[in-house]
């Protein structure tokens, strides 16, 4: 393995000195050898002694020998035969190591005598001998030396070798090698070794070795030697030394040689584990910081290592012989200095100009293996040498493990040679770049140039001599490429290799690629920074090669192996970690062909998320995946091809890729010519896309790409058509693209699926390890997040929208994050987490990605939705094949609804459905914001627990979606109608008795169980409780919409719904299909999603009645009220529902079907009676459910009412049974009793009641008296609204009393007083509202008169003569108070004429009569003349004649003449501007029958009941009997109301057009007559004017009355406008100060509550027509008897009071009477809400009747008490009571 990336384990630090420390004991002796006292000396011998002692025969002595060599430096005259024989014996090899060094050391001390001795040829052939070469004794620590001396002086230094160099040469590498042979050890083994003569032999064989070597060297580069020398010689020499470094080399490299080599320390033996550095360079920097020394070894300096010797030796070699070798030597020399220099390579230095040598490194044999390699490879022989060099560059194979292994070494140097030379020539042009820099910087101001300074060292460099790779970095950067390749798809295995090696050889090729991209990077402020073609191309080329390498590479678990781009120091080897460095460089200052963002897509698979997120940004912010490119498509088509790219655990990628494609597509919409290949290569891309595996999940951009191509295509096909060439066109859009693209639209809408509801697809992969054969370095990373979610710019995608033709992209942005038309802000980035520091971004725990958006099934189904809103809604439309088109994406949506797997999918379809409507002409349009304006969805919403609680994010699609959708605001009531305020339920519920009516948000697990496979389906058992689980809801108020529907007031121009004039004219929609399966969901559907969905949404799209207009509609309709009624009456609703979520069982789905019912009476035309009957059933049914289901079923039942009469004649006595068994509590009794009052005023509904028919109306009415009085009344009931059940209660009883027959109403007062008393029990005595009742009953029991006497002729002529004005004697009055009555009799001044008055609290009753005692005639007169009786009676006035009223009214009365026989002229038609006008006055009383039973006038003279406390009594004092007669006549007799009226015109929202508008249009007119009668104001006494003046506020006016109240109706319409009065003021003081008003809104727009500023905004019941239209006030329309649409605006606070609840449709003939009833209702109960002070204040409100009563008592209470009567029994006693002067 290279060491150029390894970094020491340890820090180095300095040597403490330990020499002054005494040896420890425990440490390790030395085994040194025993010491051997020295021998006694001997007596000194000369010479030739010596001599003789040493010569055979003699036993030879160490001692002597000594002796004689050093004797032998003074005795010249010592001849070499003398010596021989002791040579020859103390030389031999059998010789003992210690003799034998003598022996060679007397042969030296010879040979170096001075003179030296001559020797011949003999005597040199027999020396020479003394020099053995065989093994055995080749080396020997004891001997070499001193044999090494002799053989040095006996060859003169190798001067002296002549004849014998081959055999000398042998001999030396003999010596060397057998020197060499005992270092071939490991390193590791000689420094454990505590042995001290190992090491001392260790040592001594390295300077063996060394000495040795050093004179084989100086001898063979003598150049008379090498004249002598055959190149085969001196190549055996070059091989016997390359065999040293082969066979060094060879040994196990623990450490690295070139931690050996460094002269400040070894480097540990133990293999460093890369560290992190806190600091982390710029991507740009190539430089790799030095490796730190390591602290010594523990056991001591480690020994030079075998191959630090070799080398060594065979450098020096080199280096003396460099200049005469031949070339023939160079296949030898440069593959072992390869070799040699890929062992000590080390980490190279950043590129600088200030450092004087880029390649000294710290390492002497590194220098010095460059330094030798310098002038070979740039000598004569340079192409030679290069072609060695490209051939060790490439792998060796097929020779073994061995083979193998060198091949790797030699690879490895000739990279590091390619790139030492690459480095050079970087350096040259940096230098020339700096120096250009400087000179363009040191121009003055007149353009000379400036002195510059500048060092030698660095001219030099700039302009040295050429080397071959100096300035030709592409033909350097072929050879690595080559080499890449060639590496790279090498297969190791087989030669017994590893990856690890391959890499030490692909590590320099990455080490001189960023080598170069440094030296970009330093020129990038330059101008010259410009590359050349060719350049960029090799460069690109090679990282290409190398960045191949990473495909095949799986981690230990299987896994693919992630390429740490944000942190390449995290790669496990030291190549990975440059690699990683270099492809995650900055893209913009990367030059290279191919662009590095292409080269990361083929290894995408390798690359975690946000790094290929980041390649499609760069890619798309350079221009590559636009038409700016020429091979634009080519970038796109390989992008699309690419799996990694779209997989779905890339969430990152996919939104920049959707983004991306979301743009281009943009810019190239209006240029076919480039659009249309790129939507066909998405096309491709997407049918290639497993949706089963959601490959397609998200792809909501290219789901909108799809439906804009197939819009665009038709209406461009169009247009070729109109070319006469082109005939075809449409055949061939339809074979290539229209058929293909909705199969694949409706292929993946039904097919695809969503899990369980939950529309958020959470992907996680495992923490990925990297463990090959390069190690086990472990590296967590996911392709699903990278480590530190790089963040990317996001791209801009503002596109112009100068195009003419609209299309789906600029009208409906499709994502439900609510982005904009142009899709600016169509797709959220996804923001990565902060980081606080590099070290935070391995080995953290990985969350959950974004939600991908929106699933496959809901992105085709909202593209389906686009394609079809597109031809819809836009001037497409007016072509037939469009909206033909139109008619077949519609069908295809309605048939997903039932075939579609994914529940999300066909809520998406009936999202869109249920916000389609029709206008009056039945043409199609679409509502958003306004779908739900009257809250009636999200009422129906929170029944079941539907508001905000929906599970989806907003990506999802939709969310979402992120997420990604876009959430549609829910109706706001204080915004639009400013009242929509509702009362709770009893303990603030609006679900059913005895829960919440939430579903559970219980924290489920996720299943990943299906949904079925078909939602309706036509059978099947219902799984079991144990097999449903609870699903998550996946829609709520207010909805997330996956799609924004544009609010538009302009209907289509080409689809309708319906075609008046008859079949076949124009294309209409097929609403009876989609109708149609509405019912089949409500009949068989299993999904509670889909169906509450329905039931709730269903009602408002029946209320667009024209929406479902013509045969095959009514059809329809009648179906789905016949699936309605069969399954809500049998229980049968809801019955398969699979997942039924907390709390929610199918009663709570009937209760929501009673709202479609509800609707489904305005469609009574489409019904038989008989289905009528059955529909009123189902109701009646309905009020045994829980109390949502009965309330809305009693809204219904009273809407029934008016318009299924007959139904509700027979079946009324069940309902009012069934009305007294569910009167429970307020809230409940308030719609049971506006259903009884709504009733009450329809008598023909009753017309056949029984006696105890009446009596369940007043035994219901009653009952609430009973629960009103309980002390354990529940304390949540509203004060306001109690109170005004208490007086609609008694209402009742008043309204249904007055309907019954004078001869049966004595028949019921026993019942209702009897019910009276029992809800006043436990009380004192009856409460006031009770007296009042009671003394009603007693006026209208016997009687059917008015409450209050009218004037009348005879009254005046009788009660006003004139003769008798000034005689105060003439009248005599007494008055007594009879119980809670008050009696005045008067006698006349006419004789015999008396008048009677009785003050009632519920009335008052005058009777005028005459004593027919008193004769009519005067004395002596026989009879009276009937002729003169006028005369008599008109007497007394002043003037007489015709001109005086009274008198021709008393003449047409005694003498009344027959009318003449004229043909009544019939009653105008109205006016179409002003409607009907009426001219002179309005009978001002009620006619009606009246009969009177003699008990009336006991009744109303007497007192009744036992309880009233008080017995008749005169009025003694009556002084104050005037005043309080004027007081209690001013009170009114009956309940007045004054209610406004106000026309809006077309749009009008302003209350200034809105009050100056002085007619309506007719049906507002027609309204207006039958809700009241046109009375004429001036002088009007009888009828309540409601505070209106005739001179200011106009002479006529609508009324109401019966015998409880009267209505006043102030009509803006038929007030007069003033030229004085611009802001309508005199309007506005009536209307505006009413409790109620009446909107009739023809504006087309929704009224808000506060339209009219005023402090009086209470309630507003506002008609609309229930479809917009061009309906305008000017003309007669054709819909003025249809239904309307009446909803109630309530105050907030207010309870629900009225039985509209969000809204009714009522038919134009019973509008009137509808809204005269709730015109009553609501004015009583506003006014008890405003006395209350909005239900915050418990005070009771008086009504009329008790104010009377009240008055009554005060004044009876002021009247001194009646003397008690004496009950004595004696008759004398009795004179007291007797005497009746007293009480009369």
């Amino acid at each position: 393995m290279s060491p150029q990336e390894v970094e020491p384990l340890f820090r180095h630090r300095g040597r403490s000195n330990t020499n002054s420390f005494t040896n420890f004991p425990w440490r390790r002796g030395r085994n040194d050898p025993p010491t051997i006292p020295p021998a006694a000396p001997e007596p000194s011998l000369s010479v030739d002694e010596l001599i003789a002692a040493l010569t055979p025969p003699a036993v030879p002595s160490l001692a002597t020998a000594r002796a004689l060599s050093a004797a032998l430096a003074d005795a010249s005259n010592v001849q070499l035969f003398s010596l021989a024989p002791i040579l020859a014996s103390l030389c031999t090899a059998d010789a003992p190591a210690s003799l034998r060094a003598a022996g060679y050391d007397i042969l030296t001390a010879f040979l170096e005598r001075i003179p030296a001795p001559p020797l011949g040829a003999s005597d040199r052939i027999a020396l020479f001998s003394l020099f053995p070469a065989d093994g055995q004794n080749a080396w020997n620590s004891d001997v070499w030396e001193a044999r090494f001396r002799a053989f040095t002086a006996f060859t003169r230094e190798g001067a002296e070798i002549a004849g014998i160099e081959p055999q000398l040469l042998e001999m030396l590498q003999t010596w060397i090698d057998a020197a060499f042979s005992g270092l071939l050890t490991s390193p590791r083994d000689a420094v454990i070794s505590s042995s001290a003569s190992s090491s001392a032999e260790r040592a001594e064989r390295e300077r063996s070795v060394d000495v040795l070597g050093s004179f084989l060297t100086v001898t063979t580069s003598r150049l008379e030697t090498l004249a002598r020398l055959g190149e085969p010689t001196i190549g055996n020499v070059l091989s016997f030394l390359g065999g040293l470094v082969e066979r060094a080399l060879a040994l196990p490299s623990d450490p690295p040689l070139s931690a050996y080599a460094n002269p400040d320390g070894p480097h540990s033996s133990i293999p460093p584990t890369p560290t992190r550095s806190t600091h982390r360079r710029h991507h740009s920097s190539t430089s790799i910081p030095l490796s730190s020394p390591v602290a010594p070894s523990p056991l001591g300096p480690t020994p030079r290592r075998p191959a630090d010797i070799a080398v060594a030796l065979y450098l020096d070699h080199l280096d003396a012989q460099a200049r005469y070798l031949s070339p023939m030597h160079l296949k030898t020399i440069i593959p072992t200095l390869f070799r040699c220099l890929a062992s000590y390579a080390s980490q190279l230095p950043r590129l600088s100009l200030s450092s004087s040598d880029q390649f000294d490194t710290q390492f002497p044999l590194e220098r010095h293996i460059v330094k030798v390699l310098d002038p070979i490879l740039n000598g004569p022989y340079t192409a030679s040498c290069f072609i060695i060099l490209r051939q060790h560059l490439l792998p060796r194979t097929g020779g073994g493990p061995g083979a193998w292994r060198v091949g790797v070494q030699t690879a490895t140097g000739a990279c590091r040679t390619l790139r030492i030379y690459v480095r050079r020539a970087l350096c040259t042009r940096l230098a020339r770049s700096y120096i250009s820099r400087m000179g363009a910087d040191s121009y003055t101001h007149s353009g000379t140039l400036d002195g510059i300074s500048l060092e030698q060292g660095l001219m030099e460099r700039a302009w040295s001599k050429d080397e071959f790779t100096r300035g030709d970095l592409g033909k350097v950067g072929r050879m690595l490429r080559r080499a890449a390749e060639a590496w790279v798809s090498v297969q190791p295995e087989g030669d017994g290799g590893t990856d690890s090696e391959r890499e030490e050889v692909l590590l320099e090729i990455a080490g001189a690629l960023r080598d170069i991209f440094q030296e970009y990077d330093e020129r990038a402020d330059s101008s010259d920074v410009e590359v050349g073609e060719d350049e960029t191309d090799v460069v690109g080329e090679t990282l290409l090669a190398l960045a191949r390498y990473i495909s095949p590479l799986r981690n230990g678990d299987g896994n693919l192996f992630i390429v740490p781009l944000t942190r390449p120091s995290d790669a496990p080897t030291p190549f990975l970690r440059s690699l990683s460095a270099l492809l995650s460089r900055d893209h913009t200052s990367t030059p290279c062909n191919p662009y590095l963002s292409t080269i990361l897509l083929s290894v995408a698979e390798h690359l975690v998320d946000s790094d290929t997120a980041n390649i499609i940004t760069i890619m798309f912010e350079r221009g590559d995946l636009s038409p700016i490119t020429h091979d634009w498509l080519a970038n796109w088509s390989s992008i699309l091809s690419l799996p990694e790219i779209s997989s779905v655990a890339r969430p990152l990628t996919r939104t920049a890729l959707l983004d991306a494609l979301q743009t281009v597509s943009a810019t190239v919409r209006d240029v076919p010519v480039h659009r249309q290949p790129l939507v066909d290569l998405v096309m491709d891309f997407c049918v290639r896309q497993d949706y089963r595996k959601g490959e397609r999940d998200g792809y909501e951009v290219v789901w909108n790409i799809l439906a804009d191509e197939l819009v665009l295509r038709t209406i461009e096909a169009q247009e070729k058509e109109k070319d006469a060439n082109a005939e075809d066109a449409d055949k061939v859009l339809e074979e290539t693209l229209t058929t293909p693209m909705l199969d694949l639209l409706k292929t993946t809408a039904a097919d695809g699926d969503d899990v369980d509801g939950d529309l958020t697809s959470t992907f996680a992969a495992p923490a990925q390890t990297y463990t090959t054969a390069i190690g086990s370095v472990s590296s967590n990373v996911s392709p699903v997040l990278a480590r530190g979610q790089f963040d990317y710019p996001g791209v801009q995608r503002d596109r112009a929208e100068s195009s003419a033709i609209p299309g789906v992209m600029s009208l409906f942005s499709s994502l439900a994050t609510g982005g904009s038309a142009s899709g600016a802000a169509a797709r959220p980035q996804t923001q990565a987490p902060p980081r606080g520091d590099d070290s935070s971004s391995v080995n953290v725990p990985l969350s959950a990605p974004e939600p991908l958006g929106m699933p496959a099934a809901l992105g085709a189904v909202v593209a389906l939705v686009h394609i079809f809103a597109q031809l819809a809604f836009t001037p497409y439309s007016l072509s037939d094949r469009n909206r033909a088109l139109a008619v077949r994406v519609f069908r295809i949506l309605v048939g997903l609804v039932s075939t579609a797997k994914s529940a999300r999918a066909r809520l998406a379809i009936l999202q869109f459905f249920f916000r389609l409507r029709v206008d009056r002409d039945h043409r199609l349009y679409s509502v958003y914001g306004r779908y739900d304006r009257l809250g009636s969805i999200a009422a129906l919403a929170g029944l079941i627990g539907r508001v905000g609680v929906a599970e989806i994010p907003a990506g999802s699609g939709g969310g979402n979606e992120q997420s990604t959708v876009h959430e549609e605001p829910a109706a706001d009531p204080q915004e639009i109608l400013r009242a929509r305020a509702r009362a709770p339920e009893r303990n603030g519920r609006h679900a059913s008795r005895g829960r919440d009516g939430r579903p559970s948000r219980s924290t489920s697990s996720r299943s990943r169980s299906r949904v079925p496979n078909r939602q309706l389906t036509g059978g099947g058992g219902v799984p079991s409780s144990a097999e449903a689980k609870p699903r998550k809801s996946i829609w709520a108020i207010p909805e997330s919409l996956p799609f924004t529907i544009p609010e538009s007031d302009t209907p289509s121009d080409g689809l309708i719904s319906y075609d008046p004039h008859g079949p076949g004219n124009r294309v209409v929609l097929p609403i009876s299909f989609l109708l149609l399966t509405i019912t089949e969901i409500i009949s068989e559907e299993k999904d509670w999603e889909i169906l509450s969905y329905v039931l709730c949404h269903l009602p408002t799209l029946l209320a667009n009645k024209h929406f479902f207009c013509g045969p095959k509609s009514r059809a329809a309709i009648s179906k789905l009220l016949t699936t309605l009624c069969s399954k809500v009456s049998q229980d049968d609703l809801a019955s398969g529902i699979v997942n039924w979520p907390t709390g929610l069982k199918p009663r709570d789905a009937q209760g929501l079907a009673c709202r479609s019912l509800s609707v489904l009476i305005s469609y009574r035309g489409c019904f038989e009676p008989a289905m009528q009957h059955v529909l009123v059933e189902v109701l009646i049914a309905g009020l045994s459910g829980q109390p949502s289901t009965i309330k809305a079923c009693l809204q219904a039942l009273s809407l029934s009412a008016f318009e299924l009469p007959n139904s509700m004649k027979r079946f009324l006595p069940n309902i009012l049974t069934k009305l007294s068994q569910i009167m429970t509590n307020a809230s409940m009794a308030m719609h049971i009793i506006d259903f009884l009052a709504i009733v009450g005023s329809l008598p023909h509904l009753y017309a056949n009641f029984t006696e105890d028919d009446f009596k369940l109306v007043f035994g219901v009415a009653l009952q609430y008296l009973r629960l009103h009085n309980r002390p354990e009344s529940s304390p949540d009931t509203s004060w306001a609204l109690s109170q005004h059940l208490r007086i609609m209660s008694y209402y009742i009883v008043y309204l249904w009393f007055l309907d019954l027959k004078l001869v049966d109403r004595p028949k019921h007062v026993k019942y209702i007083t009897r019910q009276l008393l029992l809800a006043n029990g436990g009380q004192d005595d009856i409460d006031e509202p009770a007296e009042v009742c009671f003394d009603w009953l007693a006026r209208y029991t016997y009687a059917s008169a008015d409450p209050r006497p009218a004037n009348s002729m005879l009254n005046d002529i009788v009660m006003n003569p004139v003769a008798h004005q000034n005689s105060p004697e003439s009248v005599t009055e007494k008055s007594w108070i009879v119980g809670n009555a008050l009696v005045t009799i008067r006698a006349l001044p006419r004789v015999g004429w008396v008048e009677v008055t009785a003050r009632r609290a519920s009335g008052l009753t005058r009777i005028l009569a005459r004593i027919e005692n008193v004769p009519m005639v005067g004395p002596g007169e026989v009879d009276p003349d009937v002729f003169s009786v006028p005369a008599m009676l008109s007497m007394d006035h002043e003037s007489l004649g015709e001109e005086n009223e009274l008198y021709q009214d008393i003449v047409k009365t005694f003498y009344p003449s027959k009318p003449e026989e004229t043909e009544e002229a019939p009653p105008p038609r109205p006016d179409p501007i002003t409607g009907y006008v009426w001219q002179g006055s309005a009978p001002s009383q009620r006619r009606k029958e009246v009969a009177i039973d003699p008990s009336f006038f006991a009744l109303q003279l007497s007192q009744y009941g036992r309880n009233v406390g008080q017995k008749r009594s005169k009025v003694v004092d009556t002084s104050g009997l005037p005043n309080f007669f004027r007081t209690l006549d001013r009170m009114p007799v009956i309940d007045t109301h004054k209610v406004g009226i106000m026309y809006v015109a077309p749009g009008q929202t302003h209350e200034r057009e809105i009050l100056g508008n002085n007619h309506g249009s007719p049906a507002y007119t027609r309204f207006l007559e039958g809700i009241g009668r046109l009375i004429y104001l001036r002088g009007q006494v009888d009828v309540y004017a409601g505070g209106l003046d005739p001179d200011e506020d106009g002479e006529y006016a609508y009324a109401w009355w019966d015998d409880i109240g009267q209505i006043l109706y102030h009509t803006a319409t038929m007030m007069p406008n003033h030229e004085h009065d611009p802001h309508f003021n005199y309007k506005k003081r009536h209307i505006g100060n009413d409790l109620v008003r009446v909107v009739w809104n023809d504006s087309g727009k929704p009224y808000r509550f506060d339209t009219l500023s005023t402090e009086f905004q209470f309630v507003n019941i506002v008609i609309e027509p229930h479809s917009i239209g061009a309906i305008a006030a000017f003309s007669n329309s054709l819909h003025e008897n249809e239904y309307f649409r009446v909803t109630v605006q309530r105050a907030p606070g207010m309870s629900e009071f009225t039985p509209i609840g969000n809204f009714k449709l009522i038919s134009a003939e019973n509008l009137p009477l509808l809204v005269r009833q709730l015109s009553l209702l609501a004015d009583w109960f506003a006014a008890v809400f405003q006395h209350t002070q909005a239900d915050t204040v418990q005070v009771e409100i008086q009504t009329n009747w008790r104010s009377r009563l009240q008055a009554i008592k005060r004044f009876r209470a002021q009247m001194p008490p009646a003397p008690e009567p004496d009950n004595r029994e004696s008759f004398l006693l009795q004179e007291s009571s007797r005497d009746f002067t007293v009480e009369f």
